[in-house]
């Protein structure tokens, strides 16, 4: 049965939703997790990891040694990450975008039900491990996008995806912190038979079975374009890739991720100790970031799209960025000064993400989207993966005015160096 352009773009949108949704449920359990390994003791990988996380502290306060802990985690994730997205984007080029969307799922799936029996830190490792590897399939989303959009539409078309994206990015610690609360697995776990928070781990894996259904029954299997052979991890032959555009492209995007995910990691950090917010006042401030994400992918990117181009609707984002950053510097310790930072930042990232989605699409060819997306997808996890422990560093050796001013300054170099950016020429 063939499905409307409208309906696969919905699909695709609920796919991205509940996989953010699953991956992010433990946001909000990180911190009581790692304190349950901690007590167990008994874990050398867990040692090792600890240690390296006193390591980088270099004499700092030891309360934040857990947070360089996640930082590493969340590193190694991000890493993985890089690693994979051009993998399955090419993989899908050649062997369809649902075959590779349900295998991906799949392995979230085994991801998901490691992390439930996670009784030793080495399983909880290995399952963030599978899951990193498997976080790769968003630059099949986004091609599978690309693939029901001519140029006009494609900046609405991932501004569709971004909405999903951010929603389920929302959803996921505030349901994380819902299931928490449940104990129907809790025997389980006191018998040492799985991990602290069973019923959210067990939740992420029903998302997970959920997501691998919807692109199984949902997702049209189309005979891929046959491409030429190319290197299987483009990172390997960035000299010969054709178009230099989508290069430079990516690399843009790796600066902003890089500065706009270590703003990200370290403002929980920030508002906890200059406002004193509660774990659930924070998850408000993000809900309040995540809601305006929304309102702007889903609407303001769909209104703009093939009205201006995608270099300008990346540029308008950058601006208000490098606005909204500048007053968190000047302005972040007053509360009114905050929101309003926060609307700014949240605003411009909602135009930036798409919009470079979208440009670095239309500089590559129909069949090899995948590749192309998953190239630029992969840049980004590198950021994503540097900022964490980088911006905690600053952070919680030099304060977070520093911190915020060189994620200002590196956001003004991306704003700078995508102006002079050449678009693509027909």
């Amino acid at each position: 049965m063939t499905q409307s352009p409208k309906r696969i773009k919905f699909i695709l949108f609920l796919i991205v939703f509940t996989d953010m949704m699953g991956f992010s449920l433990l946001f909000p359990l990180f911190p009581k997790t790692l304190e349950f390994f901690l007590l167990k003791g008994d874990d050398a990988l867990f040692r090792m990891f600890y240690s390296a996380a006193n390591l980088l502290s270099f004499g700092g306060d030891t309360k934040y040694t857990f947070v360089l802990f996640g930082g590493i985690l969340g590193s190694i994730y991000s890493f993985l990450q890089f690693v994979a997205a051009p993998v399955w984007g090419r993989f899908s080029d050649h062997s369809g975008r649902r075959a590779i969307l349900v295998l991906t799922t799949f392995g979230n799936t085994i991801g998901y039900l490691l992390w439930l029996f996670s009784s030793q830190f080495w399983m909880f490792v290995l399952s963030r491990v599978i899951t990193g590897m498997m976080g790769g399939n968003l630059s099949v989303a986004s091609a599978a996008m690309a693939d029901q959009t001519d140029e006009k539409s494609r900046a609405a078309g991932m501004g569709f995806l971004g909405a999903g994206i951010g929603l389920g990015f929302v959803m996921g610690p505030l349901l994380g912190g819902m299931s928490s609360q449940w104990t129907f697995l809790d025997s389980f776990y006191k018998e040492g038979a799985m991990v602290v928070f069973p019923a959210s781990a067990f939740f992420a894996i029903l998302v997970s079975l959920l997501t691998m259904i919807l692109v199984f029954v949902f997702l049209p299997h189309n005979k891929p374009t046959v491409v030429p052979e190319k290197e299987i991890h483009p990172f390997l032959s960035l000299k010969k890739i054709e178009s230099r555009n989508l290069v430079r492209i990516s690399l843009l995007n790796l600066l902003f991720v890089l500065s706009f995910s270590g703003f990200e990691f370290v403002v929980n950090f920030f508002l906890s100790d200059t406002f004193q917010f509660s774990p659930k006042e924070i998850g408000f401030t993000f809900l309040y970031i995540g809601i305006i994400i929304i309102l702007v992918q889903g609407g303001v990117v769909r209104r703009l799209s093939g009205k201006i181009s995608e270099k300008r609707i990346s540029l308008y984002g950058a601006v208000l960025v490098v606005i909204g950053m500048g007053l968190l510097v000047s302005f972040g310790s007053s509360f009114t000064g905050l929101f309003i930072s926060l609307f700014f930042l949240a605003f411009g990232s909602a135009l930036v993400n798409p919009g470079l989605s979208s440009f670095a699409s239309l500089e590559s060819g129909k069949g090899d989207l995948g590749r192309s997306l998953g190239l630029f997808r992969s840049f980004g996890s590198l950021g994503r993966a540097v900022s964490p422990v980088v911006f905690s560093l600053l952070y919680f050796q030099k304060g977070p005015s520093l911190a915020f001013f060189v994620s200002f300054i590196l956001l003004i170099g991306f704003g700078f160096l995508l102006f002079t950016q050449k678009e693509k020429t027909t």
